[in-house]
C-alpha cells in the first residue's frame, strides 16, 4: 500500500454549471489575450528589424534592402534549425520519463489524451443549447506530513499548452521537503521508491518548461525571418509611412 501518494484517472466530465460556463467563456478571452501577445511580440521583433535596416540602409533600394534582409533570414532560419533539435530532445526526454512512470506505477493505466480535445469545450445539442465538458488529465497526489499536493499528469504536447506547468512546476518545488520527510518516517525501503515518482513528475514537468522555452526561441526567430521578408521589399514604404505618421504629430 502507498503511504506516500494516491492515483485518479482522467476522465471527460460533462458540466453545464452557470460557473463552468463562465470558465469556457473565460478560457475563450484567454485565446485572444495569447493571439494578442503574438501580434505584440512580433511588432517588437518588427520594429527592432526596423531600427537595424533604418540604421544600416541609406539608399533604400532593392540591392541594398534584400541582403540585408537575408542576413536576418538566415539568423531567423539558423535559431529555429537549433532550437527545433533541442525542442526534439525535450519531447523525447518526455515521453522517455513518462513510460518510466507508467511502469513503475501498476495502478496507473496507460490513459493518454486525444490531442484534438479541448480542456474546456461545448457541443451544440439543439438551438442555443449546449453541453459543456471540461477534460481532466490523470492526477497524481503526494502527501506530506502536513498538506498535500495535487498535479496532473501531462500525456501529449496539447497538455504542455492548456495545464498550468509553471505553477505546478512551482507547487512541486515548494512540497518537496515536506514530502521528503513524509517518506523518510516510513521504513520501508519499497516506500522509499516513491521519492522516485516524485522526482519522476517533477522531471516530466521540466521537461516541458526547456520544451517551451525552445518554442518561444523558435517564436522569435520565425518572427525575424518574416520581419526580414517584409523589409526587403517593402522598407521604403513602411519608412516613409512611418515619417509622415511622426510629422502629423
Amino acid at each position: 500500500m502507498e503511504y506516500n501518494y494516491s492515483i485518479k484517472e482522467g476522465e471527460l466530465l460533462l458540466n453545464n454549471s452557470k460557473r463552468f460556463k463562465f470558465i469556457v467563456w473565460f478560457m475563450f478571452l484567454f485565446r485572444i489575450v495569447k493571439l494578442s501577445f503574438l501580434l505584440f511580440s512580433f511588432g517588437i521583433t518588427a520594429y527592432l528589424t526596423y531600427l537595424i535596416f533604418e540604421e544600416c540602409i541609406t539608399d533604400a533600394t532593392l540591392t541594398n534592402c534584400i541582403p540585408l534582409g537575408s542576413i536576418f533570414a538566415t539568423f531567423g532560419s539558423a535559431v529555429i534549425s537549433v532550437v527545433s533539435l533541442y525542442c526534439n530532445k525535450q519531447i523525447g526526454f518526455f515521453q522517455e520519463n513518462l513510460l518510466a512512470l507508467y511502469e513503475q506505477i501498476p495502478i496507473l493505466s496507460s490513459w493518454k489524451r486525444w490531442p484534438f480535445l479541448k480542456r474546456y469545450s461545448r457541443e451544440k445539442i439543439a438551438a442555443f443549447l449546449y453541453n459543456y465538458h471540461m477534460l481532466k488529465n490523470p492526477q497524481i497526489t503526494f502527501n506530506g506530513n502536513s498538506c498535500c499536493l495535487t498535479i496532473s499528469l501531462p500525456t501529449c504536447t496539447a497538455d504542455f499548452y492548456d495545464l498550468p506547468i509553471v505553477f505546478n512546476i512551482i507547487k512541486m518545488m515548494w512540497f518537496h521537503k515536506s514530502f521528503m520527510q513524509s517518506v523518510i518516517s516510513h521504513q520501508n525501503m519499497q516506500e522509499q521508491q516513491d521519492i522516485f515518482i516524485f522526482y519522476c513528475t517533477l522531471i516530466i514537468y521540466k521537461n516541458i518548461i526547456k520544451y517551451k522555452f525552445g518554442t518561444f526561441l523558435m517564436l522569435i526567430g520565425s518572427e525575424f525571418v518574416l520581419a526580414s521578408i517584409i523589409f526587403s521589399f517593402f522598407y521604403q514604404p513602411i519608412h516613409d509611412f512611418l515619417l509622415s505618421v511622426a510629422a502629423y504629430f
